[in-house]
């Protein structure tokens, strides 16, 4: 793409990731997007606004009289009331007055179906507007009635308003044009593709690489946490099982899961950086036990370290990975039981999967090339918007 484009993103918590995978997707490109010259914003809620300690041990962030910004990337700090309902619609409405009134943006691009539903207060600014469908958030178990009504509301109003939709997988694609009747372009969520990285690190749970079993995620019903540690805890084996993530407020479910482990099961907290991909670098191999996904970045990171992946059978476990994954039917204990076993004790099957997975990531959820497909969506939707004002 020739033009250099000024780009604001809008939804998402902060960047650099420390939350989830929209956090991370809105990383991924924005920081490409600026490295390949273009201005690009990203709007922050103001208490995740790093500590001095934090920028000053980091090769990301820079302070200048503009502010301050990682990798390029102008970081812009507003507040939100900080509740369950609250926290995302305060902030992103703020945000969208401010892009439409305060400042000059070519694309204003939101991220996930509540965020959305602040579509039209960008557009009265007359900027062209791009929407991400992440997930079908009202889907999970969390939200009350109220709350998964907002939240279909925000999806409706994305998608019909918006000057472009994106969605991350091919069956988020299919939903978008049958329900709403709206051409979705797929671009899903993606990985970097890094070299393998020596035990470090994880050696603060006594883990040594390749004794372990891995899986990363919030920790929240959806992600099938309970299935798994009770598979896990029924089979005899001297591996341990790693569990990356967290919940804020701490919830009775997390009590719950802990409750379930014994003591081979590790439970880190969240993790990002150095850490995380040392232990996707070193696992035996990775699992999920998802019922609900939007395209799950972990398993496309596994796959790209090399790793062979486990996973439940939804639709969206089952479009990341491909023909190189081994799957189980979800919520079966007993089936997900005996694929643990059968991985565990068939070393030749998890080194195939995962070389298998490596090629799988790199050809189809490489975060460069899907820069490059967002560049080249960007300019068609604004070609698209010169037409029509024409």
């Amino acid at each position: 793409m020739g033009r250099k484009l000024k780009i604001a993103m809008i939804g998402q918590k902060s960047i650099p990731a420390r939350f989830g995978g929209i956090e991370t997707h809105v990383e991924q490109l924005s920081t490409r997007l600026a490295s390949r010259g273009h201005d690009v914003s990203v709007f922050c809620r103001n208490r995740f606004r790093p500590s001095p300690r934090e920028i000053e041990g980091s090769d990301g962030f820079r302070v200048s009289p503009e502010g301050l910004t990682y990798k390029d990337v102008r970081l812009i700090y507003r507040p939100s009331i900080h509740t369950k309902h609250l926290d995302a619609a305060t902030h992103t409405l703020l945000c969208a007055v401010e892009s439409a009134f305060r400042r000059s943006f070519d694309i204003v691009h939101f991220h996930g179906i509540g965020p959305s539903a602040f579509v039209p207060v960008a557009r009265s600014g007359q900027h062209t507007v791009v929407s991400t469908v992440h997930a079908l958030d009202w889907r999970q178990v969390k939200w009350g009635k109220w709350a998964k009504r907002a939240l279909l509301k925000g999806e409706q109003t994305g998608i019909r308003s918006s000057d472009g939709v994106i969605a991350v997988s091919r069956a988020l694609v299919d939903y978008i044009e049958k329900r709403y009747g709206v051409r979705a372009r797929y671009i899903p969520n993606g990985a970097s593709i890094l070299p393998p990285r020596p035990v470090d690190l994880i050696r603060e749970w006594g883990l040594q690489g390749n004794d372990y079993i891995l899986t990363v995620g919030r920790i929240i019903p959806d992600r099938g946490l309970h299935y798994l540690i009770e598979a896990f805890t029924g089979v005899s084996t001297p591996l341990r099982l790693v569990i990356v993530g967290s919940e804020s407020p701490r919830t009775e479910y997390a009590r719950r899961l802990e409750a379930m482990a014994d003591d081979r099961v590790v439970f880190t907290g969240d993790l990002y950086g150095d850490a995380l991909e040392e232990l996707y670098s070193n696992c035996r191999f990775y699992v999920s036990a998802s019922e609900v996904e939007g395209l799950p970045i972990t398993v496309c990171e596994a796959m790209a370290f090399g790793k062979c992946v486990l996973l439940s059978d939804i639709p969206e476990n089952v479009e990341a990975g491909g023909d190189v994954a081994v799957y189980f039917k979800a919520r079966d204990v007993k089936g997900l039981r005996g694929s643990l076993k059968e991985l565990m004790e068939d070393g030749s099957v998890v080194g195939a999967r995962g070389a298998e997975g490596r090629r799988r990531a790199e050809t189809y959820f490489n975060w460069d090339r899907l820069a490059t497909t967002l560049e080249d969506y960007y300019a068609e939707i604004l070609e698209k918007r010169s037409g029509r004002a024409r």
